[in-house]
């Protein structure tokens, strides 16, 4: 009888292909060794990988910790700067505080880089080191926002007032866009310089809210809320509006609008809240920096360099100071908290149509609205 022919290929004594003891089934399971192998190499690299991850951020909050015992939250030394203008070696320091973008209850920026928009909480934890720090003799809060939410407005307006308390003067300088909720937060500033060609005012509140009930209706869809009270879900979408609903919406806004009056009042003193109130001023309309100059609502026409000098001047430091910025420092364990950003928020203008506009439902905003 003849010797039946082998499939598996020969092999030489040294192939580790005789240490597998699924050898004598073929290349097949030769391969499956090997695929056990680089299974078992890649479950432990991602076990190290997890174990480096946990001690570079232990290591980053021992470094953080010992490296600088005066770099906290209310210190310079937690800051990295950014040089503007004057004297490097100088003492006396003017901080430049932007508020760049819609204006909104966020949280710090990432350690890559800034938010899209002005987070209230990193605004005001720079205007409270403004208050705090000794060397800071000065502010600029340098404007190109359209405004945003209500409270986060109030928030930086209140962290203005609190740096004038401390008898530090605070500039605002209006740049592309001052409107609504941006000029609430300059109003807070002793002085506000606008550029000619800002685009300012729109003092106003809005709430937005969207109903799709007939396209519910069209394509078969219902929903089917339970609430504790019949105006718990005033603001839905899902069914008209009630006059009595209308009513008490209109109303807040009302009493958030007459607040806001008052602040505007308050802080620009040629102006009443009756001049205000009722009154191309106080309509939601928009201005360029040469009306408002006209209004009232700005005390002159500028540039940055202008807002420099004057608020050197007004803090008694026009002879010796520098200008800068801050920007936060970056760490390993900042970069581990995993700090969540808000979602960006793109804002219309009346009379601009290359940009969309978002509002949050429910939300109060202090913005130009759309049409």
């Amino acid at each position: 009888m003849e010797n039946q022919t082998s499939n598996t290929p020969p092999q030489p004594e040294n192939c580790p292909l005789k240490q597998c003891p699924a050898a004598s089934k073929g290349w097949r399971n030769y391969i499956g060794c090997f695929g056990i192998f680089f299974a078992a190499c890649a479950v432990f690299m991602v076990c190290f990988s997890v174990v480096a991850i946990l001690a570079f951020a232990g290591i980053s909050k021992f470094w953080e910790n010992n490296e600088d015992e005066d770099a906290t939250p209310n210190s310079l030394s937690s800051y990295e700067k950014d040089f503007i203008a004057g004297n490097h070696s100088s003492n006396n320091v003017i901080l430049v505080v932007p508020v760049s973008g819609v204006i909104y209850s966020g949280l710090e920026d990432s350690p890559f880089g800034g938010a899209e928009g002005a987070a209230a909480n990193r605004i005001c934890g720079q205007l409270r080191l403004a208050a705090k720090d000794s060397d800071i003799k000065a502010v600029i809060v340098r404007i190109d926002s359209p405004g945003g939410e209500v409270v986060a407005s109030d928030m930086i307006y209140q962290a203005i007032k609190n740096v004038r308390a401390q008898g530090k003067p605070v500039v605002a300088l209006m740049e592309s866009v001052a409107a609504s909720g941006g000029y609430y937060v300059a109003v807070g500033c002793e002085r506000i310089i606008a550029h000619p060609l800002t685009t300012t005012g729109s003092i106003g509140v809005i709430v937005q809210t969207y109903k799709y009930y007939n396209l519910f209706q069209k394509i078969g869809l219902e929903s089917e809320p339970y609430t504790s009270g019949p105006m718990k879900d005033l603001l839905s979408g899902t069914r008209p509006t009630s006059p009595e609903e209308k009513q008490i919406i209109q109303e807040h806004v009302n009493k958030v609008y007459d607040h806001f009056v008052n602040v505007c009042a308050e802080g620009r003193p040629g102006l009443t809240a009756r001049q205000i109130k009722g009154t191309k001023i106080g309509d939601g309309r928009i201005f360029l920096g040469t009306e408002a100059k006209t209004l009232g609502l700005v005390d002159q026409l500028g540039y940055f360099s202008d807002a420099e000098k004057k608020v050197a001047s007004m803090a008694g430091i026009a002879a010796d100071y520098k200008v800068i910025s801050l920007r936060k420092r970056f760490s390993l364990s900042s970069l581990f908290k995993g700090q969540a950003a808000s979602s960006s928020i793109n804002v219309k203008l009346p009379g601009d149509s290359t940009i969309s506009g978002k509002l949050e439902q429910g939300k109060f905003y202090m913005l130009p609205a759309n049409r």
